[in-house]
């Protein structure tokens, strides 16, 4: 019997979940509210794809970790077009001991370090173009990635129906189907939902108990400059990268729950302000700019910046379920094939493609070691079981 399921939201999220489906035989409609897809926070002219590590939380590194190896072999294995990515480096650029901690960190981590990562030294300084005094590290795998040419590439496919101008109201379930209803009355029905459309995940009664923010980010970029300039992403508090399609991009501001739609001088004159640190000469030629480019895009981000992927309970089974019931993983009250991929932050990027691989496993039932503890790291429920005084449970979805 043929596989079907219904995805809303055409971000990044739900492109790489229609495209994991899709190779494993699913037919996959996609829904999309705008007019075409990556229109959101996937609609930026480049991503910035590199680890970003933490000094005291081990299990946000290995997530990282995890995510960031698989993204970078998957889309160099997608077969873009080498214009749209590049995993020839990003540099992060740290304050000196701090880098060295986290240096230290990682070694315990990786094999072959060297090929992964590098201390900043003169001779990087000088081969990347990168100002003399800076620290930090270079990550030999990171790179940048064109969103809107990886949502279309993974769109590509016979198996993928994608649907515009269809906002989805409400989900209900009917006998064994999910009914979809949107904003002028036309209905969808699928054994199978996923919810992809970042902040707005929440918007049904069926989740509305999922606590996440809008933030709102604003990139800038200009031309090409006549002095020589890094020939990778550059990160500090903000970053800056090279020459893509014509545009040096930097930024970004991260205000949340800050709906304004349109480019801000003041958010133009932060983004400048964060380059400062990255490149001297980029942040003076910027500074006598007549007028900047930029655009204007929402991410969605949980209090604990970790993603919500997974499955949400029944309200009504809950409602009913004692907390000595409920304290037992294998009683939980999961809804039956409607599942979620939401929250990635300003790191979607990098977790997106490799939580969604997860969630496709997670449907077709093919899951590994390694899925299961992302996922009991990832679990929507997580803060509704913390408040029931289980906060054990909520990292023990799945026996590892």
């Amino acid at each position: 019997m043929q596989k079907n399921i219904l995805i809303i939201g055409a971000g990044i999220a739900g492109c790489s979940l229609a495209h994991f489906l899709a190779i494993s035989g699913w037919d996959v409609i996609l829904l999309e509210c705008e007019n075409k897809v990556a229109l959101g926070a996937s609609g930026n002219p480049v991503a910035a794809i590199y680890p970003k590590f933490m000094l005291n939380d081990e299990a946000y590194n290995d997530f990282m970790l995890r995510s960031f190896k698989f993204t970078t072999a998957w889309i160099s294995q997608l077969g873009l077009d080498k214009n749209d990515y590049r995993f020839d480096g990003a540099v992060e650029i740290l304050e000196k001991t701090y880098a060295q901690k986290i240096e230290s960190k990682l070694s315990k981590k990786i094999i072959d370090k060297e090929k992964f990562f590098s201390l900043i030294n003169q001779s990087i300084l000088k081969e990347y173009s990168i100002e003399s005094k800076t620290s930090g590290i270079l990550f030999h795998q990171g790179g940048w990635i064109n969103p809107i040419a990886l949502c279309n590439h993974l769109i590509n496919h016979f198996n993928i129906k994608v649907i515009t101008h269809q906002k989805i109201m409400s989900i209900e379930k009917l006998n064994d189907k999910w009914k979809l209803k949107t904003e002028d009355q036309k209905t969808f029905n699928s054994s199978y939902v996923a919810i992809c459309n970042a902040s707005s995940v929440n918007q049904f009664n069926l989740t509305q108990h999922l606590h996440i923010d809008a933030f709102r980010g604003q990139i800038n970029w200009i031309g090409s400059t006549p002095f020589q300039m890094p020939p990778v992403i550059t990160c500090d508090e903000g970053y800056l990268s090279p020459l893509i399609n014509d545009k040096h991009v930097f930024g970004a501001t991260y205000a949340m729950n800050d709906f304004y739609k349109d480019i801000r001088l003041s958010d133009t004159k932060k983004n400048i302000a964060s380059i400062k640190a990255i490149h001297q000469k980029f942040y003076n030629h910027c500074e006598a700019q007549e007028s900047i480019s930029g655009r204007v895009a929402f991410r969605a981000s949980t209090k604990d910046r970790k993603p919500y992927v997974g499955s949400v309970f029944d309200n009504q089974l809950l409602g009913k379920m004692r907390i000595r019931e409920l304290a037992r993983a294998d009683q939980l009250p999961w809804l039956k094939n409607l599942y979620i991929a939401s929250g990635f932050g300003s790191r979607g990027f990098t977790f997106a493609p490799y939580c969604t691989s997860v969630l496709a496993n997670l449907i077709n039932g093919k899951l590994s070691q390694e899925d299961k503890k992302t996922l009991n790291y990832t679990n929507p429920e997580r803060y509704r079981l913390k408040k029931m005084s289980l906060k054990k449970v909520a990292s023990q979805i799945f026996k590892v």
